[in-house]
């Protein structure tokens, strides 16, 4: 793996609270950004300006697993009940390739469901798919029932080997 540590490298975003919290005590990142229903256009152009060569992004989910942190591995075309792509079937799956690593705590996934968590994952997958964005990319679903300290300590494993 590249060492993470240069300018422009590593670009993290959060989509609640919670994951608010830990991004911005995460000491690799390069950008910061909390995407919100209603600033995900702006995020996804300013990543396509500035290219960075990995992008994390994290959110948090309450169900099952709650021991580990979900290495998430599929988003599909569906938000809610709806396609993202309306050109593409509802079906449409694209796999995440993830630069993050699996270490003790973390588990790989593919269970993203059709929420804002799936919606931004789907955005980002599309943009490398089509070559408009050259980013390696990792989501992270952050257990709900985690102390920040202990998520941070797993995250900075995962990026820093």
């Amino acid at each position: 793996m590249d060492d993470l540590r240069i300018p422009n490298d590593l670009y993290g975003f959060s989509l609640s609270g919670l994951t608010s919290r830990i991004l911005w005590r995460l000491k690799p990142l390069d950008m910061c950004y909390e995407v919100w229903s209603n600033n995900i256009d702006h995020y996804l152009q300013m990543i396509i300006h500035d290219q960075p060569k990995h992008i994390l992004g994290m959110g948090t989910y309450s169900g099952v697993d709650q021991a580990e942190i979900r290495i998430e591995t599929v988003t599909k075309n569906q938000f809610r009940n709806e396609a993202i792509d309306k050109d593409l079937p509802k079906a449409k799956e694209i796999q995440l390739q993830p630069f993050v690593r699996q270490t003790d705590q973390t588990k790989y996934a593919s269970a993203l469901g059709n929420s804002w968590c799936n919606l931004v994952n789907w955005k980002i997958a599309r943009l490398i798919e089509k070559g408009e964005l050259q980013s390696q990319y990792a989501f992270l679903h952050i257990p709900e029932s985690f102390r920040i300290s202990t998520v941070i300590n797993i995250i900075e494993a995962m990026i820093n080997t």
